[in-house]
């Protein structure tokens, strides 16, 4: 189309290459059964997948153990070849964890409570990269799983996708206003919640629709693998059929 027209020239911004790191001496990832006290690592798969999806160069930077040698290695390679890095884990505040640590002594970081649920804990920052002086974001999200999904597509996309290029109307998931077909429970405790749901247009109405994808739990990753959407719902009482909601869209 652009030959079409005589443009032989574009401006264009490169596709960010992110990379992603677990840590943690709980966390086995090579399907060997599960021994007392470790949990699969199934964050850096999850991130890389929803990285992909989201148009982005998704680069695998490893597990690593609970050693700050190792860790601030990986680290430093991963700045090295990356134009951002992820981190899951660790940022809860009272959190003892090797990657704050070494985070705190290598990098410029923020350690935040966000009002919300899930998803409350997140850090960000910077670590300086030596070869050229580039200041390279840091994502550390939390180890939940579902906590960790929805850090990504509340902080984490939105400013990757600033990084690509796109204007500040393009950062955020489509959102839209959609009638519970059903209540979406929650209790007033300060925080705005995330409820995983599934929305869908109902012609006849010519209105979205939108109904709990399942249990809410932070553990329960059934309902966010069953989820096309995150409702929106503000502190307060809960949201009762035939409210209308706003609702995120997960899915283009």
């Amino acid at each position: 189309m652009l030959a079409t027209i005589g443009v032989r020239e574009v401006a264009v911004v490169p596709r960010p290459k992110v990379g992603v790191i677990s840590t943690g001496d709980e966390l086995i990832d090579d399907g060997s059964p599960l021994a007392p006290g470790q949990i699969r690592d199934s964050n850096r798969l999850t991130l890389r997948s929803l990285l992909r999806a989201s148009g982005f160069e998704a680069v695998d930077l490893g597990l690593v153990r609970d050693d700050e040698a190792a860790i601030e290695a990986a680290l430093l390679a991963g700045v090295l070849s990356c134009d951002a890095l992820v981190t899951t884990g660790g940022v809860s505040m009272g959190d003892f964890d090797f990657i704050k640590v070494v985070l705190d002594r290598i990098g410029d970081m923020r350690w935040m409570q966000i009002a919300i649920k899930p998803a409350k804990p997140l850090a960000f920052g910077t670590i300086t990269r030596s070869s050229d002086g580039v200041a390279v974001p840091v994502f550390g999200l939390p180890g939940n799983p579902v906590s960790s999904m929805v850090s990504f597509e509340l902080f984490c996309r939105p400013g990757l996708r600033q990084m690509s290029g796109f204007g500040s109307s393009q950062l955020d998931r489509r959102s839209v206003v959609a009638i519970a077909d059903e209540p979406l429970t929650r209790r007033a405790d300060g925080k705005t919640h995330f409820a995983r749901v599934w929305c869908e247009y109902d012609l006849a109405s010519a209105t979205y629709r939108v109904r709990s994808s399942g249990a809410q739990g932070s553990h329960q990753m059934a309902s966010m693998a069953a989820a096309n959407a995150l409702a929106v719902l503000p502190d307060g009482p809960t949201v009762v059929a035939g409210d209308a909601v706003r609702v995120m869209l997960l899915t283009p």
